[in-house]
């Protein structure tokens, strides 16, 4: 079975109300706060490419939930994979 990246594009209406005294201002203030309606009025795909397992692997698949990009597995330090890079302390 192969692998494939379908990208979709969908196109959204969303309503803002916003107190301004031109067309540009009111434009600039509506994107400062959160819309009042929000409608889905379509979505079409965009490109369907097929990818191989080493993209797969890359890219896309899930990361292990133990591992994040700000977490660490609790491997005990034993000492013995300490580099010093000579500091001011007299490490060398």
């Amino acid at each position: 079975m192969a692998k494939f990246v379908v990208s979709n594009v969908e196109l959204i209406k969303k309503d803002y109300v916003v107190d301004a005294y031109t067309k540009e201002a009111a434009q600039e203030k509506a994107h400062l706060q959160p819309p009042r309606t929000k409608v889905s009025l379509g979505e079409i795909t965009h490109s369907v490419t097929n990818i191989n397992e080493y993209e797969y692997k890359k890219e896309w698949k899930s990361l292990d939930p133990d591992i994040g990009p700000d977490q660490l597995k609790d491997i005990p330090f034993d000492g013995e994979d300490y580099i010093s890079y000579g500091g001011t302390n007299g490490d060398s």
